[in-house]
């Protein structure tokens, strides 16, 4: 697998991570309604999720094709800290680093030499991860969700929506896969292994170590200086 055909692009990936780290940070009081099923398991989603303060663990992303073959495309760890901090680092097959620190996103490509930041804003970016992970009722609302043998799968109610499933895995009250099927019936997995939850993590273990030669794109808003405002 050459760069230009790696199943995640850099782009992808980031949108991808983005919505695991906006999900995370920002959970939230959940109000159910009994009469709806689908609202229950929301809520009993919500506190599990809730309840992970932690979470490190090595990842592995199998792909299987509408054709039934399965590729193995990258592997790498995740780091979170629900205080405001995440980590997703790529090993193969090429080295790739997204870090979230408070209100900064951080994408670092080795390969290239070049380091993007953006602002973060977990109330204003979503994208199909945060979908099942926030307890967000204007976002989970627009999905039908089902639960069985500790998985919990959303389905979107209309058309629209990044993806065509998504399923999310729990394993002793803890993350251990989760699944993306697009509308190219492509199901991606993320499996988490060597998991510890809620076990402290050091700060700078989500600080990049960047070269001073690595060119970088800074796409955060300037504030306007007071000489080009209308006098």
């Amino acid at each position: 697998m050459n760069r230009e055909t790696a199943v995640f692009s850099l782009t992808r990936l980031s949108q991808f991570v983005g919505g695991v780290a906006i999900a995370l940070f920002s959970l939230s009081a959940w109000h159910a309604h009994p009469e709806d099923e689908s609202s229950l398991l929301r809520e009993a989603l919500a506190k599990k999720l809730i309840a992970i303060d932690t979470f490190e663990a090595s990842f592995s992303q199998l792909v299987i094709a509408q054709t039934g073959a399965t590729e193995v495309s990258q592997t790498g760890r995740i780091l979170f800290d629900r205080s405001g901090k995440f980590l997703w680092e790529v090993v193969k097959p090429f080295e790739q680093y997204i870090s979230v620190v408070e209100d900064t996103m951080r994408v670092y490509d080795p390969d290239l030499e070049q380091l993007t930041i953006s602002a973060f804003d977990s109330h204003s970016q979503a994208t199909f991860t945060s979908l099942i992970l926030t307890s967000s009722t204007e976002i989970l609302e627009d999905f039908k969700v089902e639960f069985e043998d500790n998985q919990y799968t959303l389905t979107p109610i209309e058309q629209g929506q990044d993806f065509a499933r998504l399923t999310i895995t729990f394993e002793d009250d803890s993350l251990s896969q989760i699944e993306v099927l697009d509308h190219f019936n492509t199901l991606n997995q993320f499996r988490f292994n060597d998991v510890s939850t809620n076990e402290p993590i050091a700060s700078d273990e989500f600080e990049l170590d960047i070269p001073e030669d690595t060119e970088v794109i800074d796409q955060r808003a300037k504030p306007r200086d007071s000489t080009d405002q209308d006098e």
